[in-house]
């Protein structure tokens, strides 16, 4: 074989091949931009739960399906970080009022104290939006048990704590989607991951049929 001839060989070989490395190339740089939102993690199944709201009514898990909902823990008493979980509760909820997809649950982890009038009255301090956002109840070792094993929340009763510091439990929030799956935790009090939370609930929302 001449060398003219495999010259003309590797010469065809580069005329098709750089473009295909053009490409890929700058497919890689354009898949990095910063802009480029991020793929959403799936974690594990939320957990089952049928309790009772701040309203006297009842609110399950299965009666959530089709909607997102962003999940806190808190006790009405709490001193610590219950008031600013809350606060972040009500802007999550300012956010998303207009979309009926989007639910706010807060599950007490001291429902001895926080009977349905102290978390009617709760609800009624931060703005709860009837039909948006939920304060629930139930037995309380059933709750803990709910948060520590379905959630992977850690509820730890500290007596010795005193009046509102009876609990030490998590300041994260937990972002579930329509299908039930957990798809995030959030430090509630956190202000650039309570900005990805909103931008996570953003992309879980489903455009709904008009």
């Amino acid at each position: 074989m001449s060398k003219k001839y495999v010259s003309r060989i590797i010469a065809v070989i580069i005329l098709f091949a750089f473009p295909f490395g053009f490409y890929f190339y700058y497919k890689k740089k354009l898949e990095d931009l910063p802009g480029k939102k991020a793929e959403i993690q799936t974690f594990w199944k939320a957990p089952s739960f049928k309790y009772a709201t701040q309203n006297g009514d009842s609110l399950s898990a299965e009666s959530l399906r089709g909607n997102i909902y962003v999940a806190d823990f808190i006790f009405t008493s709490c001193r610590s970080v219950c008031p600013d979980l809350s606060k972040t509760m009500a802007q999550v909820q300012d956010n998303f009022k207009d979309v009926s997809q989007v639910k706010l649950l807060s599950f007490s982890i001291d429902p001895d104290r926080d009977s349905i009038p102290v978390l009617k009255d709760y609800s009624e301090r931060y703005g709860a939006i009837a039909g948006k956002w939920y304060f629930l109840k139930g037995d309380k070792h059933v709750v803990w048990s709910m948060a520590e094993d379905g959630f992977k929340i850690p509820v730890v009763y500290t007596p010795e704590g005193g009046q509102g510091g009876e609990f030490t439990h998590s300041e994260k929030l937990v972002l579930v989607d329509d299908q039930g799956m957990i798809r995030g935790f959030y430090n509630g009090l956190d202000a650039e991951k309570v900005k990805q939370l909103h931008d996570d609930i953003s992309q879980l929302i489903v455009p709904q049929k008009k």
